[in-house]
C-alpha cells in the first residue's frame, strides 16, 4: 500500500521555544561525535602518551570527512525545509533517497582516498615511527564513514519533519556503546581481545553502525517510514540532486578547509617528534570542538526554519 496521507503541519513559528526545540537536539547531534572523540582520547591516554598523541592526527583526518557529511546534512535540511515551507512534505521521500545516494558516493570516495592516496601523502609528512600505527588506525576508522553519513541523513529527516526528539535515542546508543567498547577493546578487558590503539577505531566503527541501525529502527517503529513513504525508491532525481549539491558544495568546502588547517597543525607538531606536544595538542583540539557545538547547532537551526 502507498504511504498514508501526511497531515502534519511542518511550518514552524519563529519563537524562542520553537528555536530551542530544534536547536537542542541538533546540539546533541554535534556534541555526541565530539564526546566520542574525547572518550577515545581519554582511553588512549590511559594506554600511553604516544597513543594519545597519535589520536590527534588520525582523529582530525577522519573529522575532515565527518564535517563534509555535516555540510551535506545541513544542505539536506535546507532542501527539506524548502518543501515543508511550501506544504509539500510528499517530496521528503525523494529528498531523503537522493541524500542517501549522494552520501554513499561520498563515503566510497572517502574510503578509497584513505586506503590508496592518504598513505602516499602521510608517509612523506608523518613521523616515521608513528606512521604505521596511524595509517593502520585510519584504514579501520574510515570504514565507519558510510554509517556516519547515513546516520546524519536520518537525523536531517527527523529534524525537518519536526521529530527531532527522537535524535537522542540514536546518540545515546552510539555514545554509550563507544565508551563501553573503548573500555573493553583497547586493553582487552573481560575476555575481549586487546587491540590497543586500533581498539578505539574498531569501537567507533561499531558504534556508528549501531547508531545508524537505531535511527532506522526509529523510522520503522514510529511509523514515519510508512507515513512519508521512505526508503522505497532511489531513482535518480536531477532537480532535487542539483538542489542538494548546490547548497552542500560551499558548505562542505568551508567545513573541510576549516578542519584541514587542524590537520596541517598536527602534521607540524608531529615533525617535532615530541609525544607530549602531540598529546597536549590533541587534548586542546577536543576542548575546542566541545566549545563550538552550540554555535554550529544554532547555525543549522537557522537553515531549518528560514523558510
Amino acid at each position: 500500500m502507498d504511504s498514508t496521507a501526511i497531515t502534519k503541519d511542518l511550518k514552524v513559528q519563529v519563537t524562542n521555544k520553537q528555536i530551542l526545540s530544534i536547536a537542542l537536539p541538533i546540539t546533541l547531534a554535534i556534541l555526541i561525535p565530539q564526546i566520542n572523540m574525547l572518550t577515545n582520547s581519554i582511553f588512549l591516554g590511559d594506554l600511553s602518551t604516544e597513543a594519545l598523541g597519535n589520536a590527534g592526527i588520525t582523529g582530525v583526518f577522519y573529522l575532515i570527512f565527518a564535517v563534509a557529511g555535516n555540510g551535506l546534512n545541513n544542505a539536506l535540511q535546507s532542501v527539506f525545509s524548502r518543501y515543508a515551507g511550501s506544504d509539500n512534505p510528499e517530496a521528503f521521500k525523494t529528498i531523503l533517497a537522493q541524500g542517501i545516494r549522494i552520501c554513499l558516493q561520498f563515503a566510497v570516495a572517502g574510503i578509497l582516498i584513505t586506503w590508496f592516496i592518504a598513505p602516499l601523502i602521510l608517509k612523506q609528512v608523518a613521523n616515521p615511527v608513528a606512521y604505521p600505527q596511524e595509517i593502520s588506525f585510519l584504514k579501520i576508522r574510515i570504514m565507519g564513514l558510510p554509517f556516519l553519513f547515513l546516520f546524519q541523513m536520518g537525523n536531517a529527516f527527523l529534524v525537518a519533519s519536526l521529530n527531532s526528539r527522537y535524535l537522542m535515542i540514536g546518540f545515546i546508543f552510539e555514545a554509550g556503546l563507544n565508551i563501553l567498547l573503548d573500555f573493553l577493546l583497547i586493553k582487552g578487558r573481560f575476555g575481549f581481545p586487546a587491540l590497543g590503539f586500533n581498539g578505539a577505531a574498531v569501537a567507533s566503527v561499531i558504534a556508528e553502525a549501531v547508531g545508524f541501525l537505531v535511527v532506522l529502527i526509529v523510522l520503522f517503529r514510529t511509523g514515519l517510514k510508512k507515513q512519508y513513504g521512505l526508503l522505497k525508491s532511489y531513482t535518480y532525481n536531477k532537480v532535487i540532486t542539483q538542489q542538494i549539491l548546490k547548497i552542500s558544495a560551499p558548505l562542505m568546502l568551508q567545513y573541510v578547509i576549516s578542519v584541514t588547517t587542524w590537520l596541517v597543525f598536527f602534521i607540524l607538531i608531529e615533525r617535532l617528534n615530541d609525544p607530549i606536544a602531540k598529546a597536549i595538542s590533541n587534548t586542546m583540539r577536543n576542548v575546542f570542538g566541545l566549545t563550538g557545538v552550540f554555535v554550529w547547532a544554532f547555525a543549522s537551526t537557522t537553515n531549518v526554519i528560514k523558510t
